[in-house]
């Protein structure tokens, strides 16, 4: 059992000692081997379903995902308009996943505004970030969470728009295998 206080080099030490074939998985495949971390740890977020952060161990703290800050949802008028283009053009875009959109009722579509650069532009890659989920919805929920890349944590929706689009693919499945 881990306890509240300490440091993650602590929590570390307490894991189990993997096997020689999960070594070898690890050395040869480091980046599924971090998808299958991640998804993992959501799993057993989901199953202990915290509350509060008061409630998560101190030492798992540092692993908490924050939700983007732009939650702002437009309907389908005001994206053609932000667009500048049809409301026939957003749908066409939103049923190829150019543009993320999810059904909210039987008649009317959800669509992040955050992803509108401007007249005719959407952030590049979303179409590949929606397919390596399967959902545009959690696929939405991915790219407006911090996440753990190689390098730092960032929001994916933000590496997407420096065009860092295979770093997000890379950690899309994680995400994805989580709820799926």
């Amino acid at each position: 059992m881990v306890s509240s206080s300490g440091t993650l080099g602590t929590l570390v030490k307490e894991i189990p000692a993997l096997s020689r074939n999960a070594r070898n998985f690890v050395r040869r495949h480091p980046r599924q081997a971090r998808m299958a971390v991640a998804a993992a740890l959501e799993a057993a977020a989901v199953q202990r379903n915290f509350e509060d952060v008061a409630d998560v161990p101190e030492r798992l703290r540092p692993f908490l995902v924050r939700r983007g800050t732009d939650e702002s949802i437009l309907g389908v008028s005001e994206a053609a308009q932000r667009l500048e283009v049809s409301r026939t053009t957003v749908y066409d875009w939103a049923r190829m996943s150019r543009l993320i959109a999810w059904r909210a009722t039987k008649r009317g579509l959800r669509i992040p505004a955050a992803q509108i650069l401007g007249a005719g532009q959407v952030i590049p890659g979303l179409r590949d970030v929606v397919e390596a989920i399967g959902d545009p919805e959690l696929a939405w929920a991915f790219l407006t969470q911090d996440w753990a890349f190689e390098e730092s944590v960032a929001l994916p929706l933000d590496l997407l728009k420096q065009g860092r689009i295979d770093e997000v693919l890379d950690a899309a499945p994680g995400f994805g295998a989580t709820f799926t």
